[in-house]
């Protein structure tokens, strides 16, 4: 099922990134869980997080936040934290806060861009973004990460 968070769902929505950042293989920098709380009460008062639960339990995650391009007046959604938690990457919860937000980005008239920062799994993410039908448009590169 897919829920819309309210600022009572804070906690859990963190407990869930602290997986995302440990599972990610990456030598990340460590997490802070006060600037963690003010992104997500920031998307809550400016964007919109849905929710993929299991179990009565957060699975997943995908938060959106209104922005306009660097170069242009054009706004869009993009995404702030999209993350599946690891016992639910099978199911089809990924594909189903997807087509949530797709719909919502599609009500209020604007495009959708999801971004994948985590080098973890690129293709599994590459191939699931093509199914839903969005188009490969650039890429992230680091050094020292």
């Amino acid at each position: 099922m897919i829920v819309c968070a309210d600022e009572g769902d804070i906690p859990a929505i963190g407990r869930l990134l602290v997986e995302m950042h440990q599972s990610s293989g990456l030598d990340m920098p460590p997490l802070s869980p006060g600037k963690i709380e003010a992104t997500l009460r920031d998307v809550l008062a400016t964007g919109i997080i849905f929710l993929g639960m299991r179990n009565g339990e957060v699975a997943g995650v995908l938060a959106l936040k209104e922005a306009s391009h660097w170069f242009s007046e054009g706004r869009f959604f993009g995404d702030v934290v999209f993350y599946v938690g690891l016992k639910h990457r099978q199911s089809a919860l990924g594909p189903q806060l997807l087509r949530r937000a797709s719909r919502y980005v599609r009500m209020r008239g604007l495009p959708l861009l999801m971004a994948v920062v985590n080098g973890v799994d690129v293709d599994r993410k590459d191939k699931l973004y093509k199914r839903l039908g969005f188009r490969h448009i650039g890429g992230v590169y680091s050094r020292g990460i």
